[in-house]
């Protein structure tokens, strides 16, 4: 559900300080929080059923999306045509902000889920932050790159990775009390 979410609002942008951000942050970091549950809760082989099932519902959303934009436009509401169109339309910037953001959350899963799996074993609170640290640099930078190289200049790239990074890692941080929340229960 949540990536096939992210998969149509990950096209809406707003300007955060002069930088494109996409709206999709908060459903990518609540994927990365449900993955790192249910590393904690069932272990990484669940990983492969998490990635398969969210791939396949963000394709097929992208399928039924890239369908209704084939539809013929209305005479009457020429207004919801245009918002329509701009945000599912036949673009090719719609089309490599689709590919960065399935690219950039399927690198997402595999790699925070072995690089958590593995620093799990330790300490959970460190395992929970190291992983969002490095893990969303790398989505941030893969995902803006992907949709957006060659659109912007490199200042401004750099200024929607950083905005882009930390937003995320606010979202993390407050994530990390479900987390901690849900592996003390499986403790019991």
């Amino acid at each position: 559900l949540m990536s096939s979410i992210a998969s149509i609002i990950m096209f809406k942008t707003i300007d955060l300080f002069s930088f494109q951000v996409n709206l999709g942050i908060p459903i990518i970091m609540g994927l990365f929080i449900c993955n790192n549950i249910i590393i904690q809760r069932f272990g990484i082989d669940e990983v492969k059923r998490i990635m398969t099932t969210s791939g396949i519902a963000y394709i097929v959303v992208g399928i039924i999306v890239s369908l209704l934009s084939l539809t013929i436009n209305s005479d009457y509401v020429l207004t919801s045509n245009e918002v329509f169109n701009s945000l599912f339309g036949y673009d090719i910037n719609n089309i490599r902000i689709f590919i960065g953001g399935f690219v950039s959350i399927m690198l997402m899963l595999w790699s925070s889920s072995y690089v958590y799996y593995y620093i799990s074993k330790n300490i959970l609170w460190f395992s929970n932050i190291g992983t969002m640290l490095f893990i969303q640099m790398l989505e941030s930078i893969i995902f803006v790159i992907i949709s957006y190289i060659g659109e912007f200049d490199f200042t401004l790239l750099f200024g929607m990775i950083v905005i882009r990074y930390l937003i995320k890692i606010m979202i993390g941080m407050i994530g990390l009390i479900p987390v901690y929340t849900i592996v003390k229960m499986k403790d019991k």
